[in-house]
């Protein structure tokens, strides 16, 4: 499985504060299946662009310690940015897409609302040939209470990553009926972690998977954890869009 939305790195932000955290993260999404994790660290404003080579070097050294401890798990570097205006000022920023794709950027709304203008904005990155990956909106409440918005995304040209947490009860029955209710649609194109330890809101897919595969059918559910986010973090243009 690809996971493309973790906050394995140490150190940075609300993820793990130590690299033996970062490794039991990276250890208990191997042993769950997970063989590419993209690490996305929080870029919350422009102002922090200036603060990305620590980013970088978090980076370099956590995989330079992963090479030594699990080699086989292949570690890449995106990031998960606030939405706000002007996103696309971001690809300067070279972590500001996933795998430096030029084209997937991993971008979370607030979880209390959804910015007026947001039309507005997903037009302006798809102008420049960026297609926004929306973050787990399942979990914002205006979404919650107006699940066909998530809708009028995807016919924006957003691509939609549902969190395995949602599927699986872990932010509550308004979350995950919202979940299930995007997966019938066909709003949902990934399911990844989210994680932030090997404990809490952990790097498993597996149960989420088994929860979208009653919803949706086996087959398509896996390609929410394989086909589609490795087809992103290769970069090409999405089908359709």
């Amino acid at each position: 499985m690809v996971d493309i939305h973790t906050h394995v790195l140490p150190d940075l932000d609300d993820g793990p504060g130590t690299v033996e955290e970062s490794l039991d993260l990276a250890r208990a999404a191997w042993e769950a299946g997970t063989r590419t994790i993209v690490a996305t660290p929080h870029v919350l404003n422009l102002a922090t662009l200036g603060d990305n080579s620590l980013i970088y070097q978090r980076f370099e050294e956590f995989r330079a310690t992963l090479q030594a401890v699990l080699p086989e798990l292949n570690l890449v570097l995106g990031s998960e940015i606030y939405f706000q205006p002007h996103l696309s000022d971001y690809l300067c920023f070279p972590a500001a897409t996933l795998n430096n794709t030029r084209r997937y950027m991993l971008v979370e709304f607030s979880l209390g609302d959804i910015p007026r203008g947001w039309e507005r904005e997903i037009a302006a990155m798809r102008k420049n040939g960026v297609i926004p990956v929306l973050a787990h909106p399942e979990r914002n409440a205006v979404v919650i209470g107006k699940p066909a918005l998530v809708g009028k995304m995807v016919a924006e040209g957003a691509l939609i990553q549902m969190n395995a947490g949602s599927l699986t009860g872990q932010f509550g029955s308004a979350v995950k009926k919202v979940a299930q209710i995007l997966l019938r649609k066909g709003w949902v194109h990934v399911i990844a972690s989210d994680s932030h330890s090997a404990e809490h809101r952990g790097p498993d897919l597996r149960k989420a998977v088994d929860v979208a595969a009653g919803e949706i059918g086996a087959a398509a559910a896996g390609r929410l954890v394989q086909e589609n986010p490795w087809f992103i973090l290769k970069g090409g243009p999405w089908p359709g869009l």
